[in-house]
């Protein structure tokens, strides 16, 4: 997919606000992020987003349902907080947002579904 220049100047938008905000609500220092587009759906990803404690803590323990339920929560506080935004920009309804954690690989990521019935009205 080419982007026209408008959509560049919202991805870099969206990708600083996303990376701001996970700075700002767990801390940190990643330093890009990711932006996958498909026809009903956006996600954006950033890649080395734990802290080198979460990092250790995830190897050296078998139960690591309480780091995930943490990062969970902050990545969808921050993903329910974007929806509007990209409502705004797409003119669609976002159907459903879905956090995304890989402890091992050290990525979260948000997946916003787009409702189906606006993709039809826009064809």
């Amino acid at each position: 997919m080419i982007l026209n220049p408008e959509h560049t100047s919202f991805s870099k938008e969206l990708s600083q606000r996303f990376l701001d905000a996970w700075q700002a609500g767990h801390g940190g220092n990643p330093d890009e992020v990711h932006i996958l587009r498909g026809d009903n759906s956006i996600a954006l990803a950033i890649p080395r987003a734990m802290v080198q404690a979460e990092k250790v803590l995830f190897n050296n323990t078998t139960n690591t349902r309480m780091l995930d339920q943490y990062l969970r929560s902050v990545l969808e506080m921050i993903a329910d907080d974007l929806s509007s935004t990209i409502e705004d920009y797409y003119g669609r309804e976002i159907m459903q947002v879905i956090p995304l954690i890989d402890l091992k690989a050290g990525w979260i990521a948000a997946f916003y579904q787009f409702n189906d019935n606006a993709a039809q009205q826009n064809d």
